[in-house]
């Protein structure tokens, strides 16, 4: 009596074969492909960085001829004389009355407001 041999036959060790190195060769794709995507982004991600570093940087050279400006005597001494009404001594500090003609009302718009004689003028007409 012959004993069956359980050994598979040669095509099918080659066909597991193929199907492992199949699966082995997509999933190194995928991996490159994913690590090609992440180096693009990074690139964009440097490319923004750099951007916002060119106008953060005109902001500062902004802020700093601003400070430059604020930091001298002369607007130091036209804050004071606006801001705080002083004045230095021996000189006088007149008071000017606002323009007739134009008033605030309490929504804060301006609008025209008519001299007295005009409104009795108007009257009288």
């Amino acid at each position: 009596m012959q004993v069956a041999s359980r050994k598979p036959p040669e095509g099918q060790k080659r066909g597991w074969l193929k199907v492992v190195v199949l699966i082995l060769a997509w999933l190194i794709i995928i991996s490159l492909a994913r690590d090609v995507w992440k180096i693009r982004s990074g690139f964009n991600r440097i490319t923004e960085s750099q951007t916002r570093l060119e106008v953060e940087e005109v902001r500062n050279a902004g802020l700093k001829e601003k400070l430059g400006l604020v930091m001298t005597e002369s607007y130091k001494e036209k804050l004071i004389r606006e801001k705080l009404n002083m004045q230095r001594e021996g000189e006088v500090l007149i008071v000017m009355p606002k323009k007739e003609g134009v008033g605030t009302n309490e929504s804060g718009e301006t609008e025209f407001v008519e001299p007295n004689w005009e409104k009795w003028w108007n009257l009288l007409k």
